[in-house]
């Protein structure tokens, strides 16, 4: 062994640490808020009961999260950013704990909306400062599956969300559900804040040879680090293109709930044999995420590994409707694929961020694009209700939410030159 290569040994040995340690609190993080977001779906018989609600007061008691969750998206990433994502996120999950916790106390329906507003408020700066410190630990070679893996968090969230759920109800009622769930954060709040660290230097638990191997990769890359300015966010077209491209792809993928599940469960008839066949889809689902992360990270073909899923899934979604109850496996097969789709770009489309949106601007843009993207699954249920009001149709629902997705992968495709621009730069650096 010469001493040109030794010094390269000490950074291998401990490059795992990043994703042993950190990826995971970040995953469990996330599982927390999707529990605490949709388990007012398996409470709401009972909710409706006590409360004397209607089916509109339910669906906006549901509803009311998505807004919320808008305002504090930009503020978030900024913040995250110039001040401390490490911070922001244990003050964020203390107040969606509390107000989790509270949805189990309320006792009439204006007090659920409340609590539900401020579940999506606080829940809503989490994301884009989980995004911020993903983009500060790894460098653009290992970004791709960094962003893969947090969103692995959702598979795992649907494979465990609702057998939880229904012990909890068999145990007690809807409140004993919002309550022990609400109590979840906490726990996250106490690891969170024993693991996770602003910046590699403070985490005491990183070797010293994967912070320097780390850190010389992203001094490369950022040679000249900048203060966060938001101003830059909004007035970057990459931004708001950006958004543009989420916002179709979650509205455009709420078709896949208009129509498979429902078909799903008419094909399957015992619980025994939804619960198997459902648990199909998030599996299938986790793999494409690793397998299309990890081939982004070595091929750096990022625009295709966005464009390439969104297309497929629009085409299905599109089609979804030819599929009929007596298709029983076409229909686990189509479903699977098309929820494959819907998040295993999720890792190559952040890392497009990162490339196209000044540093100066990450923060606010994470948040902008990150809220406008969600704002897409909160419009996408008005508008499907009314193409089907209007025309009669499932199929033009779903004609109009693939061609959405489709139009997405398109926009993917035309930001192919400024993404190799951007690589180019960073290897004329590197």
């Amino acid at each position: 062994m010469t001493a040109e290569t030794m010094p390269a040994k000490e950074p291998v040995k401990h490059h795992n640490r990043r994703w042993t340690i950190l990826i995971p609190v970040i995953m469990f993080i996330y599982i927390i808020a999707y529990m605490d977001r949709v388990n007012i779906g398996f409470g709401m018989t009972q909710i409706r009961e006590a409360l004397n609600m209607n089916a509109t007061q339910a669906g906006l008691a549901s509803g009311i999260f998505f807004i919320g969750y808008l305002i504090l998206q930009v503020p978030g990433g900024h913040l995250a950013q110039k001040w401390s994502a490490k911070k922001l996120v244990a003050l964020l999950m203390a107040l969606w704990g509390l107000c989790a916790i509270g949805e189990g106390l309320v006792h009439s329906y204006g007090q659920l909306v409340v609590f539900r507003f401020l579940l999506g408020l606080f829940e809503g700066g989490v994301q884009p400062a989980l995004m911020v410190l993903i983009n500060r630990w790894f460098p653009l070679s290992e970004k791709t599956r960094a962003n893969s893996m947090f969103i692995m968090h959702n598979p795992i969230a649907t494979l465990i969300t609702g057998p939880f759920a229904g012990l909890l109800l068999s145990m007690g009622d809807w409140r004993l559900l919002f309550i022990i769930q609400g109590l979840l954060p906490f726990l996250g709040l106490a690891i969170w804040w024993a693991l996770s660290a602003d910046r590699m230097e403070d985490a005491t638990w990183c070797a010293p040879g994967e912070r320097e191997l780390v850190a010389a990769k992203k001094a490369a890359e950022d040679p000249a680090p900048v203060a966060s300015d938001w101003h830059q966010a909004v007035h970057s077209p990459y931004v708001w293109t950006l958004a543009l491209l989420g916002f179709l792809v979650w509205f455009g993928f709420y078709g896949l709930q208009m129509w498979l599940p429902t078909l799903l469960k008419q094909s399957f008839t015992t619980d025994w044999e939804v619960g198997l066949v459902s648990a199909i889809p998030p599996v299938v689902t986790g793999f494409a995420i690793w397998f299309n992360g990890r081939g982004a990270d070595r091929d750096k073909r990022y625009n295709l590994r966005v464009a390439i899923p969104l297309m497929l899934g629009g085409v299905i979604l599109a089609c979804s409707t030819l599929v009929t109850a007596d298709m029983r496996w076409l229909i686990v097969a189509v479903y699977s694929i098309a929820t494959a789709c819907q998040l295993c770009f999720f890792g190559s489309y952040w890392t497009m961020n990162s490339l196209l949106i000044r540093p100066a601007a990450v923060g606010a843009g994470f948040g902008i694009i990150n809220g406008i993207g969600n704002l897409g699954g909160f419009v996408g249920p008005y508008v499907g209700g009314w193409v089907k009001d209007t025309t009669g149709s499932l199929p033009a629902s779903t004609a109009i939410f693939g061609g959405a997705v489709v139009l997405a992968g398109v926009i993917a495709l035309a930001l192919t030159g400024a993404v190799r621009r951007e690589m180019a730069a960073c290897e004329a650096i590197v």
